[in-house]
């Protein structure tokens, strides 16, 4: 006997497509995909009839603790999270609120808040910043975290702009990714951007009296991006070690990646929600400030080609609880960043499904089984394989919704989508088979989510 059964749903399977099908739930666990109407024993029947049930979102790129206290964003984040279906998070971490970079011998202190916190199951990228943490890095990975950010940005004066401290140079980057080289699982993951040739086109720019969406393109051009694309990916090479491409935006980025792909296979392209709905002509003035910036509407377009044949894997979020206040000022002044968790499966049902034709099993081998694969997650997430976690986002693909901030969860006071309507809403979110959010309601307690060990 189950201890639940969904009946009458369209599985979303990533791998086999889309089909009706019943799911047994056991132990937290799927436990059989079943042709509809089996009459299967259950002590719990749930009917979704009608809706589609995708794998359990998995969001590989967000800050929790860049806005706020670790504790704290681990707590309304993941709400926001399970709202928008998403039941996996990983988080790039760094000491966000201590500029100065140490070794994570905090390590314990983050499992536990996580533990304590979590409405949904949480996981780890550490920032590498500095030779020292550099060194541990074989102890991080023994401890459960394997995969780790290299910033090729933000080194001296550009890390100001985010408070950070960046000591790590092409040859730290190196070394180190020769020691990740060693592990079959670890993954280097690296933001690209041309430090040097930033610093002296954001000051050309704003030099000039350049304002806006526009003047922060203009100060972090794309080609700085592709530029270090390619010497990253040339350092994978050689070092012989997985390479992940953080939030590729641009059309040069994106070429220059599918270039090292080409050259070497262990190279996996993401990007994020915001680069395939918005553009720097876009109306959404400071909030939309992020790094890399927001590009064109060609570039959004070749983003989307991307995503839909397969040269991009994985959708992240770049989510941070950043409020409307830090983003007040002119472009030079506005804090970087904004929330987006709760919106990314409309996001991607709105643009990608509804508007551009691509699949459903698309939208489920970019949410979540893509970053399973990619980061030491799989079989246990992303899959509707006997034995997974029973992670599942249901939802009801023709539900269109106002976006409204204050219903979403987070922290954050605004949305990149604040009175846009959107189709295809998550109407129910279930982690390791409890039902943790029903009808824009979370129903889950901090928690409930797990550490992912990786």
């Amino acid at each position: 006997m189950f201890d639940l059964l969904l009946t009458g749903g369209n599985v979303v399977d990533p791998v086999n497509g889309t089909f009706r099908g019943d799911i047994g739930i056991k132990d937290g666990l799927i436990a059989g995909i079943l042709v509809p109407g089996s009459g299967a024993a259950a002590k719990k029947i749930v009917s979704v009839d009608g809706k589609h049930v995708f794998p359990g979102g998995i969001d590989p790129h967000t800050h929790l603790g860049y806005a706020n206290p670790f504790a704290q964003d681990v707590n309304t984040e993941t709400v926001s999270a399970a709202l928008g279906g998403v039941t996996s998070v990983l988080s790039f971490h760094r000491h966000y609120q201590n500029a100065i970079p140490t070794p994570y011998d905090d390590y314990p202190d983050l499992v536990s808040m996580v533990e304590d916190q979590a409405h949904v199951d949480v996981g780890l990228h550490f920032g590498i910043l500095t030779e020292s943490q550099a060194d541990e890095l074989d102890k991080y990975i023994d401890l459960g975290v394997s995969s780790f950010k290299f910033y090729m940005a933000y080194r001296g004066a550009d890390g100001k702009t985010v408070g950070m401290i960046n000591e790590i140079d092409d040859g730290v980057m190196f070394d180190s990714f020769k020691k990740l080289a060693a592990h079959d699982h670890a993954v280097a993951c690296v933001h690209c951007e041309n430090t040097d040739i930033i610093g002296r086109y954001a000051k050309r720019v704003k030099e000039s009296g350049m304002d806006g969406l526009a003047a922060w393109n203009a100060a972090r051009p794309a080609f700085a991006e592709a530029e270090h694309v390619r010497r990253a990916g040339y350092f994978a090479e050689q070092a012989g070690c997985s390479l992940y491409y953080v939030h590729i935006g641009a059309k040069e980025g994106l070429q220059e990646a599918l270039i090292q792909k080409q050259r070497y296979g262990r190279i996996t392209v993401e990007t994020c929600t915001h680069y395939l709905t918005l553009t720097e002509d876009s109306d959404v003035g400071t909030l939309g400030k992020v790094n890399p910036p927001l590009r064109k509407q060609d570039d959004l377009e070749r983003i989307w080609e991307g995503v839909i044949s397969g040269e991009i894997s994985c959708v992240g979020t770049d989510h941070c609880a950043v409020c409307r206040a830090q983003k007040q000022g002119t472009i030079w002044q506005a804090a970087s960043g904004f929330p987006g968790m709760a919106t990314i499966f409309p996001v991607m049902l709105t643009e990608g499904y509804h508007k551009r034709g691509m699949s459903l099993q698309r939208v489920a081998q970019v949410t979540s089984y893509n970053a399973a694969k990619t980061f030491n997650l799989y079989p246990r997430k992303g899959t509707f394989q006997i034995g997974a976690d029973a992670d599942l986002a249901v939802v009801d693909i023709e539900m269109e919704r106002v976006v409204d901030a204050s219903v979403l969860g987070s922290a954050s006071d605004f949305s990149l989508y604040e009175g846009k309507t959107l189709k295809g809403w998550p109407v129910m979110t279930f982690l390791g088979g409890n039902l943790i959010a029903r009808d824009g309601k979370a129903l889950g307690a901090r928690g409930n989510g797990s550490f992912l060990k990786r």
